[in-house]
C-alpha cells in the first residue's frame, strides 16, 4: 500500500516504526527526511524512496523512478 510522508509528523511517526532516532530540536526536515530515507534504504527501498518524495510510489514522477534505480545500483548513463 502506497504511504505519503508529507511533513514532519509522519517522518517521526516512520522513525519510531524504523527504530530511527526522533529529530533534534530545530533540525530542519529536509534533512531529517533525507537521513531516515538513508536508514529505511536497506530494509525497504520503496518506502524509502516515498519519504523522499513525500508521496507514495503509485505517485512518483517519472524522475522519482529513475532516481530510485539509480539508488539501487542501475546504471542509466
Amino acid at each position: 500500500m502506497p504511504m505519503n510522508f508529507p511533513d514532519m509528523d509522519s517522518l517521526k511517526s516512520a522513525a519510531k516504526v524504523h527504530e530511527f532516532r526522533q529529530p533534534y530540536k530545530g533540525e530542519v526536515e529536509e534533512i531529517y527526511r533525507e537521513l531516515l530515507a538513508d536508514h529505511v534504504q536497506s530494509k525497504d527501498m520503496i518506502e524509502s524512496q516515498e519519504i523522499r518524495c513525500k508521496v507514495g510510489w503509485d505517485k512518483f514522477s517519472d524522475d522519482n523512478k529513475l532516481d530510485l534505480l539509480k539508488r539501487h545500483g542501475f546504471n542509466f548513463d
